[in-house]
């Protein structure tokens, strides 16, 4: 392989967003990819029965996504946007869900962003207690999927003129799948796109980079790959791990200043269980609900179990599909129960905050699917949050490292995109603009 401009390392949202922008420049560029697919955390699963995509992985389009929507157009491809009602079911009992994002906005808006920082849970034990209080926790916990013992206040605090809850009311998703548009960026690489291989290591002095290549059986790329620069884009927990382990990377030399950076971000842990029903649960009369209801339009059933505490459904499509949630310290310790005790606690609490039997809803299970993302090697988790004193790590990361090593990927997002496809589109392809300038 001849000599490269730049070496891409990831083919996730990040890593297609700086391919591409890195080939329309008309630089020599590939990409290298440890898993058999393109997509990172985005990962879409068909079956015949179902007539919607079930997402496994990423899904919402929160808030205002200036290069999705750009990607959607040239794709000639459709988001709806995601609404629905809201409703809540505690033990049996289940109402409309009063508007909860009016108090979750008010405890973030009294955060000081020129204040010392705290861990989170230390911020919520200063607030007045009641239902304001108890929402912003669980919106901390479930959204950014964190540990509130380690998630930075100063990275909560509302900026850019929006309140927290913006990203979360307007929200939207890909109608074909969001799979659809890995397809599309990863299309237009053609050959300069290589599955299946990860980077183990990366030698680099300024203007030089060394990849080290695990290549397939079979394989006619080289050993090792030259660059001018390189663009990586992996996960925050795979540059945290050791180098020997699966999915780590091991840089000669170390970058001081990156590792710090990195030591201020966690990865926070989701488990989402996606359900086919013959019926969705609530479609027949609840106990607990009041005479009459309907629950042709809900969107969302918050429930009180602690660990999936909301389900969501395909809303507008009218298709028995639900998707349970859970984020943060309750999904971690769920996970290592195993996959059956994950679908037993929710089909179980499901029942229990509905007021209906195990049975019934059991009953109506048709199938379930999920995706480990926390044992993944090439994730180890969902996505980032801030560690306290790390709410501008994200934007450490990625500044240049001599105008030769550049870090791309949902970590990197600015601006309340940190943890989202939009904020990794965007991340890689400022990258690659400023690779392409520094060259």
């Amino acid at each position: 392989m001849e000599l490269l401009d730049v070496a891409v390392v990831g083919a996730g949202a990040a890593g297609l967003a700086a391919a591409g922008e890195l080939r329309r420049r008309g630089l020599r560029m590939a990409v290298f990819e440890a898993r058999d697919r393109a997509g990172g955390r985005i990962l879409t699963y068909r079956d015949d029965r179902v007539p919607v995509p079930v997402e496994m992985g990423a899904e919402f389009l929160h808030g205002d996504t200036p290069e999705t929507n750009r990607i959607l157009r040239e794709a000639n491809l459709l988001a709806v946007d995601v609404g629905g009602e809201h409703w809540l079911a505690e033990k049996g009992r289940v109402r409309p869900q009063p508007d909860m994002w009016e108090g979750i906005d008010r405890v973030l808006g009294r955060i000081d962003p020129a204040a010392p920082d705290i861990p989170f849970s230390q911020f919520l034990a200063r607030q007045p207690r009641g239902r304001a209080r108890e929402a912003a926790g669980r919106f901390a916990q479930g959204f950014n999927a964190a540990d509130l013992d380690q998630l930075s206040t100063v990275s909560m605090a509302p900026g850019g003129g929006e309140e927290a809850s913006d990203a979360v009311r307007k929200a939207g998703r890909v109608l074909s799948g969001y799979d659809r548009i890995v397809e599309w960026m990863a299309r237009r690489l053609e050959g300069d796109l290589h599955l299946g291989v990860p980077v183990t290591e990366i030698e680099w002095s300024r203007g030089q980079v060394q990849l080290g290549l695990q290549r397939p059986w079979g394989s006619d790329l080289p050993p090792r790959v030259a660059a001018r620069a390189a663009i990586v884009t992996v996960p925050v927990a795979l540059l945290q791990a050791p180098p020997e382990e699966p999915g780590g990377l091991r840089f000669r030399p170390e970058i001081p200043r990156i590792r710090e950076a990195l030591d201020l971000l966690a990865m926070g842990d989701v488990i989402r269980l996606s359900v086919w029903f013959k019926d969705l649960p609530w479609t027949k009369a609840l106990p607990g609900a009041p005479k009459g209801a309907s629950f042709d339009d809900l969107g969302f059933l918050h429930t009180a179990d602690p660990t999936f505490n909301v389900w969501w459904t395909a809303y507008p499509a009218r298709v028995p599909l639900a998707t349970a949630w859970s984020g943060g310290p309750p999904a971690t310790d769920l996970a290592r129960r195993g996959r059956s005790a994950i679908e037993d606690h929710a089909i179980r609490s499901l029942a229990t905050q509905l007021g209906l039997t195990r049975r019934r809803v059991e009953s109506a299970v048709l199938d379930l699917w999920m995706h480990p993302w926390s044992e993944d090697p090439y994730s180890r988790g969902a996505y980032t949050y801030a560690r306290v004193g790390g709410a501008d790590a994200g934007q450490r990361l990625a500044r240049p490292v001599e105008g030769t090593l550049f870090f791309a990927g949902e970590a990197c997002g600015e601006d309340g995109e940190i943890g989202t496809v939009e904020g990794a589109l965007a991340s890689g392809l400022q990258a690659a603009k400023k690779a392409a300038k520094a060259l």
